[in-house]
């Protein structure tokens, strides 16, 4: 779904909140495109803003698929249980396929952490894109830590983040509108990491 109109990254959330949301970014254009689930069939109904939309969700499984089981009601399908292992064989399996979702699990809470994502937009920067890629992966980062609205070019001064965050912020955005300004990027690359570790110790040690 594409959002236009003045509503922040929070309000999508807050009006979604009984869905799955799948991913949610800011375009370019200053619209929001999000992606969500749901397993609730039929009507559904979302206030987002001063808008109720209504969306009409239908079950994927056809009325063929719903009495897949009928052959077990047949006595001569029934299974006899003869003194096999099967418990152990089971519990093994089971513990498995426990490790192996843990295992997931972690990668996928990997891949929600705010401090990953930033590293890995981070590595990407390089001498023709940093002017974009620095600004857009430390505002990114302070989105998912506090709920703020960096992205959008609401640049709110909020614990523990100072005046000079901001300026600094500010002044990477004179720089993707200067084309003919020239800078050490290893530098502006060098300080956003000092801003998110600093933010990231303070994150710990409110915890």
């Amino acid at each position: 779904m594409k959002i236009e109109g003045d509503i922040s990254k929070n309000d999508i959330e807050k009006a979604l909140k009984d869905y799955k949301i799948s991913s949610l970014e800011r375009d370019k254009d200053g619209t929001y495109t999000v992606t969500f689930t749901t397993y609730k069939v039929g009507e559904n109904e979302i206030q987002l803003g001063d808008k109720k939309l209504k969306i009409d969700v239908v079950s994927t499984v056809g009325p063929d698929e719903k009495d897949i089981y009928e052959a077990l009601s047949n006595p001569n399908n029934t299974y006899i249980e003869t003194d096999y292992p099967h418990i152990g064989i089971l519990a093994t399996i089971a513990g498995v396929i426990a490790i192996i979702t843990a295992f997931f699990m972690h990668l996928v809470d990997r891949a929600k952490d705010p401090y990953i994502i930033f590293k890995k937009g981070m590595s990407k920067v390089n001498d023709s894109n940093w002017k974009e890629r620095i600004s857009l992966e430390l505002r990114r980062y302070i989105d998912n830590m506090y709920s703020t609205n960096f992205l959008g070019g609401e640049y709110n001064v909020i614990y523990p983040l100072t005046k000079e965050d901001i300026e600094f912020i500010k002044d990477m955005d004179y720089l993707k509108f200067a084309p003919n300004r020239e800078g050490d990027y290893s530098e502006y690359k060098k300080r956003a990491f000092e801003i998110v570790e600093r933010l990231r110790k303070e994150k710990k040690n409110s915890v």
